[in-house]
């Protein structure tokens, strides 16, 4: 019988590392755009990183370890509903990886900042046009101001869907005494917080880091053959 204390390994390394890259990534863009001038070459660059990761983490949700895969976290609309009700209770329910409404969560924040970076591929500074996305000139002048707009308002909505996020993992961590952040930095979670009491743990199989880091290098020449065909 697992003990309290006992845990078993549920994030692997391409899942931690996306995660906290992503984290860093999305500062130093929000930052940079904000600053403008000169910093607006680290503001594409780091952009241009996080559609690397984007892309990604979505090849991964499909061939990656158990726990990675949508298959896995991504349930029925009633599922999440369920786990709203759950959110009332201190105890349960117990979820190995993402719970139904974290896995919703997921697949949203993903989506919302893919149409940011996209958007940011198109964009043009109105004022100077000395500032392009490498893909404004590819298109006519109404859509790089429907990106530029969208791009310029869309940032609004990630600050409020990050903070609902932030939110949500504090509220886990003083009402239900989990702490979520801790097993996306050791990738280890408690065995008691993640199956029933009694039942055996999940048999997670686990991707080779050669497959992840190979799909990165793939996802990262797209990006850069995207990036150049504005060039």
């Amino acid at each position: 019988m697992a003990g309290k204390n006992d845990k078993m390994l549920v994030w692997d390394v391409p899942v931690r590392l996306f995660h906290w890259v992503l984290v860093a990534l999305m500062a130093t863009s929000y930052f940079s755009g904000r600053a403008g001038g000169d910093w607006m070459q680290l503001h594409f660059w780091s952009g241009y990183g996080i559609l690397t990761l984007l892309l990604f983490r979505l090849a991964w949700g499909f061939v990656g370890s158990t726990t990675a895969r949508f298959a896995s976290f991504l349930k029925d609309p009633a599922a999440a509903f369920t786990h709203v009700a759950h959110l009332f209770r201190k105890e349960g329910p117990r979820d190995v990886g993402h719970n139904p409404l974290g896995g919703v969560m997921v697949l949203v924040l993903i989506f919302a900042v893919l149409a940011q970076v996209v958007t940011g591929l198109f964009t043009a500074d109105t004022d100077t046009g000395m500032v392009n996305g490498p893909l404004a000139l590819k298109v006519a002048d109404k859509w790089v101001e429907r990106a530029t707009d969208f791009h310029t308002w869309w940032i609004n909505v990630l600050l409020v869907l990050v903070a609902v996020h932030i939110a949500a993992v504090v509220l886990y961590l003083v009402w239900k005494r989990r702490n979520l952040i801790g097993p996306m930095i050791t990738g280890r979670k408690r065995i008691d917080q993640a199956v029933e009491p009694g039942a055996p743990s999940p048999r997670l199989a686990f991707a080779s880091s050669r497959l992840a880091m190979s799909i990165l290098l793939a996802c990262a020449a797209l990006v850069y053959f995207i990036v150049r065909a504005g060039g």
